[in-house]
């Protein structure tokens, strides 16, 4: 069946807070700020970090323990609330397989949940339009993703316009790679992957089967 793209009903209770750190400076902290500004959730409290310099997974899964911590001792944050790490794979990987599995391992043994690309966040925004199986690097990418807008650049705001009606398709678009991925046995974070995201879209916009 599809999904629905339903608003939270209105409610008297603390938002749930939903703590993202990204490894770009640009593109997914604009993404995001955006869903965020569109909303304007009264029940979901969306936190997008602030860019540093250090954007290596290991270092964005520390950070995003570092403050969920402080906001536990200042006794704001609750079970219901979730930290999130977004970043990409390739480089990452062909760079230390050894770390990449270090960080990935980290973040699993502190319930850190991983929205991960590979290659790189276009492949997101480039699964609104079309489905996308095979290896693909990043400028390949980027190309592809210019057949759908012509002008695209990384400081884009593309969300609601022309994203939001077609992100339902890219949930389910990222589900059939994860499918792919694992009929085919390959790592998890194969070339290509959303990992995670599915889950991270539809908990910012309450995507639920209908």
């Amino acid at each position: 069946m599809p999904r629905s793209l339903n608003r939270r009903p209105p409610s008297r209770n603390i938002a749930q807070k939903i703590l993202i750190a990204c490894e770009g400076s640009k593109t997914e902290p604009i993404y995001f700020n955006s869903i965020r500004n569109e909303l304007r959730s009264p029940t979901l409290n969306i936190i997008v970090l602030p860019h540093q310099s250090r954007t290596d997974p290991r270092s964005i899964i520390e950070r995003l323990i570092e403050e969920r911590q402080q906001r536990k001792d200042n006794q704001q944050w609750s079970k219901e609330d979730e930290a999130w790490a977004v970043f990409d794979g390739d480089e990452h990987i062909e760079k230390s397989l050894a770390n990449w599995q270090s960080a990935i391992n980290r973040a699993k043994s502190q319930k850190i949940n991983l929205a991960i690309t590979n290659p790189c966040f276009e492949l997101w925004y480039l699964i609104h339009f079309q489905d996308h199986f095979a290896q693909i690097t990043r400028d390949s990418l980027i190309n592809l993703l210019k057949k759908h807008i012509a002008d695209y650049d990384k400081s884009m705001c593309l969300y609601p316009n022309p994203l939001k009606l077609l992100t339902e398709q890219a949930i389910q678009r990222a589900e059939k790679i994860v499918k792919q991925i694992e009929r085919n046995e390959l790592d998890e974070h194969s070339n290509p992957c959303c990992r995670g995201l599915p889950k991270l879209i539809s908990s910012l916009l309450t995507l639920e089967s209908s």
